[in-house]
């Protein structure tokens, strides 16, 4: 017996794999092909990621998370600027295609900055535990990414370091 339940159903399973995407997700893939967090990783599981991702809309001077508060996610801007505060003093702006907040990928300490929206702009966002599902299923794809981010983190560290001798006037 034929009936417009059975049809309903079967469009939605029918309909799931021919879906599109939300338009963002096609912008945060291209944009994370981009950046070095995931160099050597495939297209095909960076768009897979990415549509697990949390995008969200953030107003002109908006707190986007506090300094000292605890960090869960990194962020990935795409459209808009942020500007990363430690006080009252600007770190940096950061603008599309940039992703910031990442150190709480690798560790649940505080945030050691503020970030505001610069102006409107949109995030989205990679929680702490997509990662460690991502870890759970993928576990060479996500170790490549986990050596991607050590590495950015260290390059940073050893900046940071160079720019703390040069002002004291000891360079190599």
């Amino acid at each position: 017996m034929h009936n417009d339940i059975d049809d309903t159903r079967l469009n939605r399973i029918w309909s799931r794999p021919f879906r599109k995407r939300p338009e963002w997700v096609e912008e945060a893939t291209r944009l994370c092909l981009e950046h070095c967090l995931f160099e050597g990783i495939a297209e095909r599981s960076i768009q897979h990621i990415v549509s697990h991702m949390h995008p969200r809309d953030y107003q002109r001077d908006e707190v986007i998370f506090e300094m000292a508060h605890a960090g869960a996610s990194a962020m990935l801007i795409l459209s808009g600027e942020v500007l990363i505060m430690a006080d009252t003093v600007e770190l940096t702006r950061l603008h599309q295609g940039d992703i910031f907040g990442e150190v709480a990928l690798a560790t649940a300490l505080p945030r050691t900055a503020q970030a505001i929206a610069a102006e409107d702009c949109r995030l989205v966002f990679f929680l702490r535990s997509d990662l460690d599902e991502w870890i759970e299923r993928r576990p060479r794809e996500a170790s490549r990414f986990l050596i991607n981010l050590s590495t950015m983190l260290a390059e940073r560290l050893m900046e940071r370091n160079l720019e703390m001798m040069e002002a004291a006037g000891d360079v190599l």
